[in-house]
């Protein structure tokens, strides 16, 4: 029967805590390849006995499974997955009491405590009563940073103090934890076969780093990042049972 391939489909991917635990299964998002690799490591031995050095025997170990993922779902946990990072999450909330440093001139810019900020609220340090300090003389942007544009005529005493609200952000630390091991399942379906769903599931996988990160795009190309799993052995399967000790392709239907 012929059988021709059209995929497309869901990546999920899931931590595995320990021998006995998973996580669960979370959404890789949009992703334009999947790539399979299969090889082994050949053994050949050729006779010395008839002078011809005849190949007599000619067998394979350590076979290995290599994935190749084109993701295109830049998010902060996908960044965090592939780059061996942590993710971070803060809450919005407000600042208050925040000195800049002293002796600030036109064209400095100061970088604030937190990001995103708004509703901001700058002083001068004269006592008892500081001055406010008007808006047209300073600017800020959503990555925290404020900008002295002019000073008033009559020179504010510094430093200035500023209050605001800031936003919740979700921050990645790369390189920062453990390598990790994963299942991973593909929930596809096979357009060239009237949409056939078929599942393919690998039981235990080692993801490499991202092997690019782009960031600055051009042209009319979203930005992806190439990441490659490496199928391991799940010895706890037996070599020769109907799920395989690597994975198996379930057809569905």
């Amino acid at each position: 029967m012929e059988k021709y391939m059209y995929g497309k489909g869901e990546l999920q991917i899931c931590e595995i805590i320990s021998p006995t635990e998973d996580g669960p299964y979370k959404k890789l998002g949009d992703a334009n390849s999947l790539e399979g690799t299969l090889s082994e490591t050949m053994v050949q031995h050729r006779e010395s006995m008839s002078g011809k050095n005849l190949l007599v025997r000619n067998f394979g170990i350590e076979p290995m499974m290599v994935w190749n993922v084109a993701l295109f779902q830049l998010s902060a946990d996908n960044i965090a997955r592939f780059t061996q990072g942590t993710v971070t999450q803060t809450e919005p909330g407000t600042a208050s009491g925040e000195e800049f440093p002293t002796g600030l001139a036109v064209g400095d810019v100061v970088t604030l405590d937190h990001f995103g900020p708004s509703n901001m609220v700058i002083m001068d340090s004269a006592t008892p009563d500081p001055v406010l300090l008007d808006p047209q003389h300073y600017s800020y942007d959503p990555y925290g940073d404020v900008e002295i544009l002019s000073l008033p005529a009559t020179a504010p005493t510094q430093p200035f103090v500023a209050a605001y609200s800031y936003a919740a952000t979700r921050h990645v630390a790369m390189l920062n934890a453990a390598r990790k091991q994963y299942r991973l399942r593909y929930k596809g379906k096979n357009l060239a076969e009237g949409e056939q769903p078929f599942l393919l599931e690998l039981y235990k996988v080692d993801a490499g780093l991202l092997q690019t990160l782009s960031l600055i795009t051009s042209g009319n190309q979203l930005a992806s990042a190439p990441v490659t799993f490496t199928s391991l052995g799940d010895l706890s399967k037996p070599a020769n049972g109907p799920l395989g000790q690597f994975g198996r392709l379930i057809e569905i239907g």
